[in-house]
């Protein structure tokens, strides 16, 4: 499991994309999830086991005390004046925040789905030419979002694993159902990460780089635009270093010039060679020991002295 900070700011906005979810269960009170329930709630009959709890609480705290047959007629006139269902029934579409439905995932009420931007046509396109799709527009986050989210549905399948393990009995068909389903979605989690790590580290970060180096007082944000949050913190780095090297190349430098030490070095030994050569050809023997010797006279240490001979080091004169 990724270990992100609780108070990092760019994992709280990318819990908040929406999941499709299926629900396994009736989820009472719960109906304004489904947007269209006050649609769907004119044709849901409420059946008796659906009765309204707050109704019969009110009924208990009346003075003197009522009849459990009062609390119930007056619980039927509520439900019949209201006239809306307000219970999630099973198999129900709902799309809920990332960070919401976490726990549930885990405790088996909702089968989770992947949004349309993370499905296998939007994976198919990206693979196609991933460096023009304009994924700020489907998700400033797309990637930590879409890590989140793969993550989540690897936890929740890990957890159902270990459920069914330690369940006894028969399993029922819906059981198998449900754990097929389970199967498709993690083989289209492990797509969606190889998607995800191919879409960031291939055309489009080339493509990025690119614009980094050679876009420097250029107007890019026709580039920008389609940029992630975490793609657009690459593209200001790179473009910070790029202009930083700019400025170093006008500012400019110096001629490095050799080192003196380094030219004298090699006339002392263009000289040698020169004296060797001229007393192997018959000059004495004698003069070029002297030579010799004055030549290590005029030797130059780092600190400015010479080696001097047999007298010891003597300060000589740099040319």
């Amino acid at each position: 499991m990724p270990q992100y900070s609780y108070y990092d700011i760019d994992t709280i906005l990318a819990e908040e994309e929406l999941v499709p979810c299926t629900t396994l269960l009736q989820c009472r009170h719960l109906a304004h999830l489904d947007p269209d329930y006050l649609t769907h709630s004119a044709v849901q009959p409420q059946d008796d086991e659906q009765h309204d709890y707050s109704a019969d609480a009110a009924g208990k705290r009346q003075r003197g005390g009522t009849s459990a047959k009062k609390a119930s007629s007056s619980s039927k006139r509520s439900r019949a004046g209201s006239g809306v269902a307000r219970h999630l029934p099973e198999s129900s579409r709902i799309k809920m925040p990332l960070w919401s439905v976490d726990k549930w995932s885990h405790l088996g009420f909702v089968r989770l789905g992947l949004p349309r931007h993370f499905g296998r046509g939007a994976r198919e396109r990206l693979q196609a030419d991933p460096s023009v799709a304009d994924l700020r527009s489907k998700n400033e986050r797309f990637y930590l979002s879409g890590h989140l989210l793969i993550d989540l549905i690897e936890r929740s399948a890990s957890a159902k694993k270990r459920g069914s393990k330690s369940s006894s009995g028969r399993r029922s068909s819906a059981g198998g159902q449900l754990d097929a389903a389970t199967a498709a979605l993690l083989r289209d989690s492990l797509a969606l990460r190889r998607t995800l790590v191919t879409t960031y580290a291939g055309e489009r970060l080339r493509r990025t780089l690119d614009w980094t180096l050679s876009s420097i007082d250029d107007d890019v944000s026709a580039f920008t635009d389609r940029l992630t949050t975490l793609e657009m913190q690459l593209f200001r780095r790179g473009a910070a270093a790029a202009a930083a090297h700019a400025a170093w190349k006008v500012g400019g430098s110096r001629r490095i010039a050799v080192s003196g030490m380094a030219l004298r070095s090699a006339a002392m030994g263009q000289r040698a060679a020169m004296l060797a050569a001229a007393g192997g050809g018959g000059g004495g023997g004698q003069t070029t020991a002297e030579e010799r010797e004055e030549e290590r006279a005029r030797a130059v240490t780092p600190d400015g002295t010479g080696f001097g001979g047999r007298g010891g080091s003597k300060r000589m004169r740099v040319a």
